[in-house]
């Protein structure tokens, strides 16, 4: 049985997604002895009780640890919550005598044990991540770094703790964010590639595929929801980094294998009262899909401009009806 540390960040908004990602994890390590670390802002009661019940239900670890909220109060969020920088405070938060510890969105479901991930020799490195699909040389530009060289996806982070805690605290991390100033703009990812620049290892993209979660309109398979048989299952990880599952417009893939998960959850329910019905059927279908993958390319300016124009108190109240009946 190997021994695990698993590290998430969420808020109280996203606890039903934490719950079916927490699912998956539990169910494909069930001969894994996993400790799960939840950095959140707030937890209520019942959601506290339910995720202590799931992951005892499994026979495994979860320790849920408030952040105080003067940590990054100063960070711009921008299109995320303040909570995806709580993976920064490793050093202020986590136990000191972690070796390892392994990062994971909570937009994700795990699909195969993960000790191949776990047991990546990271030589030399402070930690492991796979990269993102995008103008490596542009982004490192915009951060201050060199062109030549890799720009890292924070959605899988594999941890060396001891070589992380010497470059990684939160003085350092804002630091970083108060030096890019207005060059801050995919937030914590651009942290870490900047601190760590140099000392991360690539690892592959089947331990963090957030390619084939995802919408492809130029794709004939991908319009009628068909995926490549043989990459789902070498898929590890499946991370549905930009349209979500959960949402009521979502424009990805891979939805099925995420209701899988879902029915195993305590929100088990939520299936068969929203997922299952006609509506929702028809919302996965690929013609729907097409018209969700365009709209959620104007989302960021209508969020932008929602900032600027409402109160502070009525931009929170948009979010929240937002996320609830839109999103």
């Amino acid at each position: 049985m190997k021994k695990m540390n698993i590290l998430f960040t969420c808020d109280s908004n996203y606890v039903m997604p934490l719950s079916v990602c927490l699912t998956s994890l539990f169910e494909n390590n069930a001969k894994n002895d996993i400790s799960v670390y939840v950095l959140h802002s707030g937890f209520e009661g019942k959601d506290e009780r339910s995720l202590a019940d799931m992951a005892s239900k499994y026979g495994q670890k979860i320790n849920l640890i408030r952040v105080n909220g003067s940590y990054f109060a100063e960070a711009p969020a921008l299109r995320w919550s303040k909570e995806t920088y709580y993976r920064l405070l490793i050093s202020e938060l986590l136990p000191k005598d972690l070796d390892r510890l392994l990062y994971l969105d909570m937009d994700m479901v795990i699909n195969k044990p993960l000790n191949d991930l776990y047991d990546i020799d990271l030589g030399e490195c402070s930690l492991g991540a796979s990269c993102e699909k995008l103008d490596h040389s542009a982004i490192r530009r915009r951060v201050g770094l060199d062109a030549k060289g890799l720009y890292f996806q924070a959605g899988v982070l594999l941890f060396d703790v001891k070589k992380t805690r010497k470059v990684l605290s939160y003085d350092s991390a804002m630091e970083v964010i108060r030096s890019l100033g207005k060059n801050l703009l995919i937030v914590d990812q651009d942290v870490i590639n900047v601190l760590f620049d140099g000392k991360i290892k690539l690892i592959d993209k089947k331990f963090n595929n957030f390619d084939i979660t995802n919408f492809d309109h130029s794709n004939v398979e991908r319009f009628f929801n068909h995926t490549d048989g043989k990459e789902l299952d070498e898929t590890y990880i499946f991370h549905y980094s930009c349209s979500k599952p959960w949402n009521n417009m979502f424009s990805g893939a891979c939805e099925n294998l995420w209701y899988k998960y879902l029915k195993l959850s305590p929100y088990a329910d939520l299936y068969e009262k929203k997922f299952n019905t006609l509506k929702y059927r028809m919302f996965r279908t690929g013609i729907m899909k097409l018209f969700f993958y365009k709209y959620i390319d104007v989302t960021p300016f209508i969020n932008k401009m929602s900032a600027k124009m409402l109160s502070p108190k009525l931009y929170d109240s948009f979010k929240k009806f937002y996320r609830k009946n839109v999103k």
